[in-house]
């Protein structure tokens, strides 16, 4: 029943050997899983250019933007009902997929070479009602490992999320230059224009009233699912509360428009009490802690390209911000 929907897949490295911090994004990618005679593909499907299904002009958009296969899978086993099936995804994740490895310029920088599949696995993979979450480590030799120089060997942990995204895309809101949002950039060969136009979304959490007669009369109502932010278990303890409530503080703003406990913060859970919760799970918005000499922090998000929807964000808080704060 999941062929032919469409999913984000999102791919972390979760472990790195001194390049970067582990939980930064490294990749973000639609795919759409097909079956293709006796084989299950795996595509990946891009919205830099579109056009209204509706409109004739659409089928030549969808010719000059042919969706890429990353992976073919052949069948192993076939369900009870014939229609559902079996594949061993294995070597999605112990041979070289581009989008599921290491950045090119981050290899480029160390000189990585092959990846050795001998030294490469799968650690472990975990399926939820929505989403399936994969780790792996993956082994490259590298001329100028930053590590161990003697080695010429660099081990990472990648951790990929494939979060099903929402049968009904939220409505896209077109961006004005004038405010200062993040944006995802379309290409419309549709519009009733005399050029292909570039239009910009922007990028926007799915804030929805849960009570809608109340919102419109002008009443504060909260919204059907908050935003929400988890506090990374690595961060100290001491600065936890404070890092609360500089999110929470953020609620005076969502009253102006119109809602009340739009935003949280919560501290990450106990592992007896959600044994499931994973900072590098996509379905979790993270503040993360990074130990790093460097004085800033930086707020990416995962969002959904067919409507510019937050699915979630991660913000990295590099450990010397706080001279930052206290200069």
């Amino acid at each position: 029943k999941e062929f032919g929907k469409e999913y984000l897949l999102v791919t972390r490295i979760a472990k790195t050997p001194q390049v970067g911090y582990g939980g930064e994004a490294s990749n973000t990618e639609v795919v759409r899983w097909e079956r293709k005679f006796d084989k299950i593909l795996l595509r990946a499907v891009s919205y830099a250019n579109v056009a209204a299904d509706s409109l004739p002009i659409a089928r030549a958009v969808h010719a000059a933007n042919f969706e890429e296969i990353l992976a073919a899978f052949p069948i192993q086993a076939f369900g009870k009902d014939s229609a559902s099936v079996v594949i061993d995804v294995t070597q999605l994740f112990t041979t070289d997929i581009g989008i599921l490895t290491p950045q090119k310029g981050l290899r480029d920088q160390y000189r990585m070479t092959m990846l050795s599949s001998d030294r490469s696995y799968v650690e472990y993979a975990h399926s939820y009602p929505i989403n399936i979450e994969v780790e792996n480590v993956l082994t490259f030799g590298a001329e100028n490992s930053p590590q161990n120089q003697s080695s010429r060997t660099m081990s990472f942990t990648m951790h990929h999320s494939m979060v099903r995204l929402p049968e009904k895309p939220m409505t896209p809101r077109l961006m004005d230059w004038r405010v200062g949002f993040f944006g995802t950039y379309k290409t419309d060969y549709g519009l009733d224009v005399q050029k292909a136009e570039r239009r910009a979304y922007l990028l926007r959490w799915r804030l929805e009233p849960k009570d809608s007669a109340a919102y419109f009369r002008g009443e504060l109502v909260e919204p059907v699912k908050p935003i929400t932010y988890y506090i990374d278990p690595a961060t100290p303890l001491k600065w936890r509360p404070w890092l609360k409530k500089g999110v929470e503080s953020w609620n005076t703003a969502f009253e102006k428009a119109g809602f009340k406990n739009a935003i949280r913060c919560l501290y990450p859970p106990d592992s007896t009490a959600d044994p499931e919760f994973c900072p590098e799970d996509a379905r979790y918005s993270v503040i993360r802690y990074f130990p790093s000499p460097i004085e800033n922090a930086y707020g990416p998000n995962v969002h959904d390209p067919r409507s510019g929807e937050i699915i979630e964000s991660d913000i990295g808080w590099f450990h010397n911000i706080m001279n930052l704060q206290m200069n």
